[in-house]
């Protein structure tokens, strides 16, 4: 296969036209960068026994010269049909061609029950020696594991229940030891930019957002795209987002079209935004749940994208829902001619932007949701109850790294002073990343978090509802009204 051939096929899958690009990659000599762009497409399209096959064929091909990601792509893979084990053995046996690599070491720690990984981990920290990388990152891998066991043992919930159990660290006594450890290596001349972000990423641990912005800032624009490249604090990055105009936010978007609409509604307000693929896979579903269940709901559906055509279907799917109050918009951006992973930034993150506008529009509390949510209860008593808040929102206090820390999956968002300037700030961070053109996935919920935090700082703290496992459930459990199938998981259980 030639370079140009690859980079066809690059094209077909950055596209969307992934069974094109499985068909010329399939066709292709069998080399290891051929194998590994046509498991990267066989894994989009979910055919896991394919790309099973081919991520065993690429390792096979030069063992000891894998990638560590080739490796953890084929432990996801076996875990969709053999669970927890079958993603440790493919680890344990990668571990045993690269033995005492500190990355190899932490990866497949992070395949193993609870006690077998802190006895790995801490086993690795006595064969790493003087060597403040490995160090640091090894103890970081250990809190990391430590921190939900510290709070179920002083009776606390996997979930956030205020503004300070979301940011603080669970494990804090650990991140003094963590942050000695860097700083040692710094002064022995490392370069690691991860080493910047991690100390980042304990001032944000401490509420210390001033410093977080330092410690961002020195890795930003740097030679490697890093999460600084679309994640920032403090003041200074807050005064130019409340600088912004609304014809800043909006001007480069697309036109918002609407196609079906109700009487205007009087009580809160689902909110459910995703390209027409999507629309079809899981909101449809999870509509028709709701029609079933005769729960007489203001929904409000955005389309991020589709043609003409799509979105005919999607009236005519909507008006056949008898029971619910759906208004139906769309927006022909385009942007897949970008390629898929633009495609996917611009579908997570400027659904908030036009949740923004439709907040400010109408003035009536809205919840939006992600699409792969299942209906298990009766939702209005938890949509109702946004009435005496300016926010609900799930937080992640278990979860280091900025942009897990507050989830964007289920927002309500009141038209409060509050409540506006939140999802303002949301939108408008958002448009900033857009703009200079290094946004990423997750920027939504940094944006979340880095908004609470300066409103926390600046005496506005929203009044928030921390929604709880009676509210929502992720992946698994049974017991709220409605469920996200995050991740991999929604396409094995759709």
């Amino acid at each position: 296969m030639t370079a140009k051939e690859r980079a066809e096929a690059d094209i077909l899958r950055r596209s969307g036209r992934l069974e094109e690009a499985e068909a010329l990659l399939a066709a292709a000599p069998v080399t290891p960068k051929n194998l590994d762009a046509l498991a990267e497409v066989q894994f989009e399209r979910r055919e896991f026994a394919r790309c099973d096959k081919t991520l065993s064929q690429l390792i096979a091909l030069a063992p000891l010269e894998a990638r560590l990601d080739t490796f953890r792509q084929l432990a996801k893979v076996r875990w969709t049909t053999g669970g927890s084990e079958a993603a440790s053995e493919v680890m344990r046996q990668a571990l045993k061609l690269h033995p005492g690599d500190t990355d190899f070491v932490a990866a497949y720690a992070d395949t193993l029950p609870f006690d077998e990984a802190v006895a790995v981990l801490t086993h690795h920290l006595t064969e790493i020696g003087d060597e403040p990388s490995r160090t640091a990152y090894t103890l970081l891998r250990l809190t990391l594991l430590r921190a939900p066991h510290v709070r179920a043992n002083q009776g606390l919930p996997h979930y956030g229940t205020s503004w300070p159990d979301t940011y603080r660290w669970p494990d804090a006594g650990a991140l003094g030891v963590i942050e000695k450890t860097i700083k040692a290596e710094l002064a022995r001349g490392s370069t690691r930019v991860t080493a910047l972000l991690d100390l980042a990423y304990i001032a944000l641990a401490e509420g210390d957002w001033e410093t977080v912005e330092k410690y961002l800032t020195q890795v930003r624009n740097g030679e490697k795209r890093t999460p600084a490249d679309f994640t920032a604090f403090g003041a200074a990055f807050h005064e130019g987002l409340a600088a912004m105009t609304e014809a800043d936010i909006f001007c480069g978007l697309v036109p918002v079209q609407r196609l079906a609409a109700t009487a205007p509604p009087t009580g809160p307000v689902i909110y459910i935004a995703s390209d027409e693929r999507y629309f079809a896979a899981f909101t449809v579903p999870f509509l028709r749940q709701l029609d079933r269940a005769k729960f007489s709901l203001a929904v409000h559906i955005h389309l991020l994208d589709g043609t003409e055509t799509d979105w005919a279907a999607a009236r005519e799917l909507v008006g056949a829902l008898s029971n619910l109050r759906i208004t139906l918009t769309a927006e022909a951006s385009g942007v897949r001619a970008g390629g898929n992973d633009y495609a996917r930034t611009y579908y997570h993150s400027v659904r908030y932007v036009r949740f923004y506008a439709e907040l400010k529009r109408s003035q009536i509390p809205m919840w939006i949701l992600d699409c792969d949510v299942t209906l298990q209860g009766d939702p209005r008593p938890l949509f109702e109850s946004l009435a005496r808040y300016d926010l609900a929102l799930r937080s992640a206090p278990c979860h280091f790294e900025p942009n897990l820390k507050m989830s964007a999956t289920c927002v309500g968002v009141s038209p409060t002073p509050r409540g506006m300037e939140f999802v303002r700030r949301l939108a408008a961070s958002v448009i900033h990343w857009k703009d200079r053109g290094t946004w990423n996935w997750g920027i939504d919920q940094i944006g979340m978090l880095s908004a609470y935090a300066y409103m926390s700082t600046v005496g506005r703290e929203p009044n928030t509802l921390f929604l709880d496992d009676t509210a929502m459930n992720n992946a698994v459990g049974d017991t709220a009204p409605l469920r996200f199938m995050s991740g991999i998981r929604k396409h094995i259980e759709s």
